[in-house]
């Protein structure tokens, strides 16, 4: 009799031991894909901007450094994303055109990024796809440009906030 007792503990602990090992595992693989950006651009236009004598109108764009925002993508466990953009504006005048585009693919050891988002796309309040990639990525550089600037827009501060966001596609 104590032999048989001795079974039915062993196998009343058995299943909540794996139980405690399933849920480990689940959360290991569910483990978040995670984004990094890093840089910002702050651009002043003074009358030096102007594109000729006093009463010319100002230069109509600017383009950042072409590394000015360095992005790492990591945690992805080798599977596809995506990455999405989108603006928050804080003040923001409306004929202003802000882009974006990457500059190189990064560095991994075995990661892809897919073609697109080497051209300079319209940054706008809805998320929209900036380009796709798989593995973890690191050192991806991002130039910007606002374009729409001139003399008819009021002078102020104007400023916005990018928002990136990276999703498991697979």
């Amino acid at each position: 009799m104590n032999a048989e007792k001795h079974r039915f503990s062993r196998g009343r602990r058995t299943p909540l031991g794996l139980a405690l090992a399933v849920i480990l595992l689940a959360l290991t693989l569910k483990a978040a894909i995670t984004i990094t950006v890093s840089g910002s651009w702050t651009l002043s236009i003074t009358s030096a901007n102007l594109t000729g004598a006093a009463g010319s109108d100002l230069t109509s764009y600017y383009e950042s450094n072409t590394n000015q925002l360095s992005m790492t993508i990591g945690g992805t466990g080798g599977h596809t994303w995506r990455v999405d953009v989108r603006r928050v504006d804080t003040a923001w005048h409306a004929g202003f055109g802000l882009y974006i585009k990457r500059t190189n693919a990064g560095v991994s050891g075995k990661g892809t990024v897919n073609p697109g988002g080497t051209e300079y796309g319209l940054i706008t309040t809805t998320a929209q796809t900036f380009w796709t990639g798989t593995h973890d990525r690191a050192g991806i550089y991002l130039q910007e440009k606002l374009d729409g600037i001139s003399c008819a827009i009021p002078a102020a501060s104007y400023s916005t906030t990018l928002y990136f966001t990276v999703v498991q596609t697979n």
